[in-house]
């Protein structure tokens, strides 16, 4: 075990003004992942920003949310903005065009959350392959005594996904984005992850083969080991088989990071002793340095649990006392839609499900068996034809938690000609549980609620799973149950 008593001191200091070229910027893509937390972030901190209507009737709740915080809702203003791109629309190759012809900044996402690292005192970075989203989330409360700031890829329920705190400390997730791959500019190079960042702590959820960020496990060794390397204290979650040879590798090339492991075993520095779900909420508890504290979070799902043990390992790596991340743990409501229960009909349950990766799949379908005692059919929404060809076995085997499962169409920026192979073809030819069935508008008269609707019972649970028309597809599911079903 690692001596981790000797922590990190936080002094009190304020974060260093805004770089210039960050202090007017147009957002062309909202609905990118993170891009709507920089943009809150952003204003937060006295920018100004601008953001597209593009697609924003997609999620006219994320729309009017930044509206609220300051964001303008309007058209690029060419000569008056910086331009910070995201990836997730197609419509960006036509604004990155104009932009530059006008010769304004132009930079991507992970390039802004440099900069604005390189303004905070310190610098709480949560990456992984995948499973980053609720540790990140989870840590803007367990640090709420130091007022931080944070840059989130999805917000904390009944909260924003960007932050300022005025504290010294900011948390980004850094998460990879597979879509910006399926839709970035001619000649645009994609950084490594965390590029240019130094982070204080940084926390490791998985390393694990993620294309096409990650095309296999030693790509993202590589990466992680070499942003573990650019911090002062790296926090792996040791069960996740990836994370254990990160820290081993570690070890083994000094000099080199603090290294803090958390998980299940005497041999862990941050001890998880208990994870018990009362059917409403998990119950955890942990050990470190002697102390022991136990905290309740609202969250179904044992991947969930352990993903808030590592937030709190993360905060006590830092120097906050224990009592300090129990007490602001105590107001985490987990994040919206991870395991978020939509409605209820006619006894028949809605949640939903952000997850991508295929192993964040079966612990949100492991989840969804906490919260019901009947069948749990998935709605699945792959995400991107690249990564849904590359996975689809992976994907498949995840999907076979489900008792039955209705695939949507691929959620891609890219139409199927462009990518040579249809993900969702894949993922149907990698089923040999023979309960996935393929959605074809064309070929079914009724919609794809209606078909999901004549499938389930009362006492079951729908668990829809992705990005874009899973997000869309719950409410009108809600609505699609009152209506009466034909005799199976």
């Amino acid at each position: 075990m690692n001596p981790i008593s000797t922590k990190i001191p936080i002094r009190l200091r304020r974060p260093l003004p805004l770089p210039d070229v960050l202090g007017t910027v147009h957002i062309p893509d909202p609905l990118s992942p993170g891009m709507a937390g920089l943009a809150s972030y952003l204003t937060r901190r006295h920018a100004r920003i601008t953001i597209s209507p593009v697609q924003a009737d997609l999620r006219p709740e994320l729309v009017e949310r930044l509206e609220r915080h300051g964001a303008v809702l309007r058209g690029a203003a060419p000569g008056t903005a910086s331009l910070v791109w995201g990836g997730d629309n197609t419509v960006t190759h036509d604004i990155t065009s104009h932009i530059a012809g006008h010769g304004l900044p132009m930079m991507g996402y992970a390039r802004a959350i440099e900069l604005l690292a390189g303004t905070a005192p310190i610098t709480v970075a949560v990456a992984g392959s995948h499973s980053t989203t609720m540790a990140a989330a989870a840590l803007t409360c367990a640090l709420v005594s130091r007022d931080p700031g944070w840059i989130l890829a999805e917000a904390p329920m009944g909260d924003t996904a960007g932050y300022d705190g005025g504290g010294e400390v900011l948390v980004v997730d850094l998460c990879p984005d597979g879509s910006s791959h399926e839709t970035s500019p001619p000649g645009w190079r994609f950084r490594t992850l965390g590029e240019g960042l130094s982070p204080t702590v940084t926390l490791v959820t998985a390393v694990d083969a993620a294309p096409p960020a990650f095309w296999n496990q030693q790509e993202a060794l590589d990466q992680m080991e070499d942003l573990a390397r650019r911090s002062d204290t790296v926090v792996v979650w040791a069960a996740q088989p990836g994370c254990k040879e990160l820290a081993d590798r570690l070890r083994r090339h000094r000099p080199g990071p603090r290294v803090v492991t958390v998980g299940r075993g005497t041999d862990m520095d941050v001890q998880v002793l208990r994870t018990f779900w009362t059917g409403e909420d998990h119950r955890v508890t942990v050990q470190a340095d002697g102390e022991r504290h136990t905290f309740t979070v609202p969250v179904a799902g044992t991947n969930n649990a352990m993903a808030v043990a590592a937030a709190c390992a993360a905060g006590w790596a830092l120097g906050v006392p224990g009592r300090e991340l129990v007490d602001g743990l105590g107001a985490f409501a987990g994040v919206e839609r991870s395991l978020t229960r939509l409605g209820s009909t006619g006894g028949i349950d809605v949640v939903e499900s952000r997850a991508v990766h295929p192993k964040e799949i079966a612990a949100d379908l492991q989840g969804a068996r906490m919260l019901t005692e009947g069948a749990v059919v998935a709605v699945y929404e792959p995400s991107g034809h690249l990564r849904s060809n590359a996975l689809a076995s992976l994907i498949a085997e995840a999907l076979g938690a489900a008792d039955r499962t209705v695939l949507l169409p691929v959620h891609s920026t890219f139409p199927r000609g462009q990518n040579h192979a249809d993900g969702g073809e894949s993922i149907l030819n990698a089923s040999s549980t023979g309960t996935v069935i393929r959605f074809e508008s064309d070929l079914h008269r009724q919609g794809s609620e209606a078909l999901v609707a004549s499938l389930v019972q009362q006492g079951d649970l729908i668990l829809t799973i992705g990005s874009q028309a899973a997000r869309r597809i719950g409410p009108s599911l809600l609505a699609a149950l009152h209506r009466p079903q034909p005799a199976r």
